[in-house]
């Protein structure tokens, strides 16, 4: 891809592809129940044009179960990152914009207007028709207040909004102030799905029924407010689903993440079809078992309890020997896919933090950080941790990123406790306790807390030894691991100090990379964005650049020699800010698969994408062999 164009004609190949004339066929447990008059025939229920999906390996055969795992609400994502139907999508390998429920788009020649053409006959998970309305719907939802404190900055260019403007049933334009043709790739790598079921969520919206009524509703449900009996059935703005509320994915959800099985049914109006016609998915359920130790889901893993894994489990680089040792045992495989974490237990620094003025000044010390960096073994670690797989390094962006600057990536990365007690000397924490612990200049012990999930294994034993480097050079660092939900609220809320976080680069697009300013290392930083300035604290010159990168340079063009660019300016502002020490990066991430659950990628033929897998790995295609 070297521009946007090019990248409209793959899509128009692929839109000609489908459009061929197939005769149907559809799962037993749907034949049935249009056999007995429960649904309409397999044809009425397809849209004219279905998207035909040219299959990894082989056409497959109906029926069965795909047993996953996760940790409940808090790990709701993982499931939207399973099943997510944005309006264009990305190929597996992230190199290609295709069509998805939009079968095809245009681009105005100013870059300015994206035009997204729907199918004709799409339908929700209920039956109901998808048209135009439900992107209007969620549109209106953006601009409720009371469920969205600010339109999110992605449909935001210079300071002001897009329109987004419904020319009839099928066609839809997002109308942005500036050029912004790169939008497209956004969506497509998943940062946002764009639509809501309006015949469904709007009898919970103020605009629709009156309030009264609303808030009667809400009481019924143990709620005080008709918004949070909105967001309660599924309409939240990253459209985390909900039982009930009609879907576009290839499942539907029947029970609550919080039950012991989060399952999930086969949509009988999903609008995907194979080369031969067979409506898809393959696959009747999905099973989310609930586990809450990602130590049981290793063992679930190895006694071959579990079809498919990768999240929660895909950094476990350390535990890879023993999982080789009981590949037989559970009958699985083990899938390397592209893209991977480059930057693997990373510590961000928060930038905003306020509890201790005087310690709030020396995280964001320049030599203090390099100070830090200097006492890391990241050899150690890498052996330890990563089972030796890593690249030692910052984890600015992938070293396969065309805009990767590797002397930035580098940079402090050399083991050197000495220089790393020089600096510190130089910086004048020359005083210790008993216990050989530097002193700040008011005398107390100087204590750095940094904060991990156990959504990541590596946080724990990985935070131990870099406190132990720390320590060593006469630094307390308490290592505070805590379960995700509640670490996410403690970053938000601005309460840490210092957090673990890992840096995921999907090579392609920018805009889906982790380096943007966010409530890891500036929450306060990040509600200014997020509300336009109206609220939160003003970011830096440098802060607001690589934001302004993100949200209207890059986006506005389709060149790819162009965004390499700006990817370098993003590396270089970081790493002159230093705003996080990397460790180690891993150039892959890992994927679990039981030997005989085929169409799944094998080693590096998909790309992990952190806001789009597995669906990039496109499961509506997976079978039993």
């Amino acid at each position: 891809m070297k521009k946007i164009f090019k990248v409209l004609c793959i899509g128009l190949i692929v839109l000609s592809f489908s459009g061929l004339s197939l005769a149907y066929n559809e799962a037993p447990m749907l034949a049935e129940k249009a056999a007995a008059g429960l649904l309409p025939s397999v044809e009425e229920r397809l849209p004219s044009n279905p998207l035909v999906i040219e299959v990894i390996e082989e056409i497959g055969t109906y029926g069965g179960i795909v047993r996953m795992a996760h940790r409940g609400p808090s790990d709701s994502t993982g499931y939207y990152r399973t099943v997510r139907e944005p309006l264009v999508n990305y190929n597996p390998s992230l190199t290609q914009v295709q069509p998805n429920l939009a079968e095809s788009w245009d681009i105005s020649e100013d870059g300015k207007v994206i035009t997204y053409h729907l199918r004709e006959g799409l339908r929700w998970s209920d039956g109901e028709p998808f048209t135009t309305e439900d992107v209007l719907f969620w549109w209106e939802v953006q601009n409720t207040p009371e469920l969205v404190p600010a339109v999110p900055g992605a449909f935001v260019r210079d300071g002001e909004p897009c329109e987004v403007v419904a020319i009839d049933d099928l066609t839809v334009e997002f109308r942005f102030p500036v050029p912004a043709a790169a939008h497209i790739n956004w969506i497509a790598a998943g940062g946002a799905e764009t639509y809501l079921p309006k015949h469904y969520l709007s009898q919970y919206h103020i605009n629709y029924t009156d309030e009264e009524t609303l808030t009667k509703m809400a009481r019924a449900e143990g709620l005080n407010t008709w918004y949070e009996l909105f967001l309660e059935k599924g309409g939240e703005s990253n459209n985390w689903r909900a039982v009930g509320r009609p879907v576009m994915d290839a499942w539907y959800i029947t029970t609550n993440f919080d039950d012991p099985i989060l399952v999930s049914e086969r949509n009988p109006y999903y609008f995907k079809v194979d080369e031969e016609g067979n409506q898809l998915p393959y696959v009747d359920y999905l099973h989310r078992l609930l586990v809450e130790d990602i130590e049981v889901m290793k063992l679930q893993l190895m006694a071959g309890q579990i079809d498919y894994i990768t999240r929660n489990l895909w950094t476990t680089y350390g535990d890879l020997p023993m999982y080789v040792a009981n590949q037989e045992r559970g009958d699985y495989r083990i899938i390397r896919t592209n893209g991977g974490t480059p930057g693997g237990l990373n510590i961000m620094f928060n930038v905003n933090y306020k509890e201790d003025p005087a310690l709030a000044e020396l995280l964001n010390n320049f030599d203090f950080k390099k100070a830090l960096s200097y006492a890391i073994d990241r050899d150690e670690i890498n052996d330890v941790r990563f089972n030796g797989l890593g690249n030692i390094c910052h984890g600015h962006f992938h070293p396969e990123n065309p805009g990767y600057v590797e002397e930035v990536d580098k940079a402090y990365t050399e083991y050197n406790p000495e220089l790393a007690n020089k600096i510190l000397d130089e910086l004048g924490l020359t005083k210790r306790d008993s216990d050989g612990y530097r002193l700040r200049p008011d005398g107390e012990r100087l204590t750095i807390i940094i904060d991990g999930s156990t959504h990541h294994d590596h946080h724990g034993e990985g935070g131990e030894l870099i406190a132990s480097y720390w320590q060593d050079v006469g630094i307390r660092t308490v290592i505070n691991v805590m379960d995700r939900g509640l670490w996410e609220a403690k970053r938000e809320a601005n309460e840490h100090m210092v957090t673990f976080a890992d840096l995921a680069d999907p090579l392609i697009p920018l805009e889906q990379t982790g380096h943007m300013i966010t409530y890891v290392m500036a929450p306060l930083w990040e509600q200014w964005f997020n509300t336009n300035g109206t609220q939160g604290e003003e970011p830096s010159e440098d802060a607001q650049r690589v934001m302004k990168i993100y949200n209207e340079l890059a986006p506005a063009t389709g060149d790819d020699e162009e965004r390499a660019a700006y990817v370098r300016e993003i590396a270089e502002i970081w790493g002159r800010n230093f705003w996080t020490i990397g460790t180690v990066g891993v150039p892959f991430n890992l994927s679990f698969a039981k030997n005989n659950l085929r169409n799944v990628p094998s080693d590096y033929e998909g790309a992990h994408s952190h806001p789009a897998n597995p669906a990039i790995y496109r499961p509506y295609q997976w079978f039993w062999k």
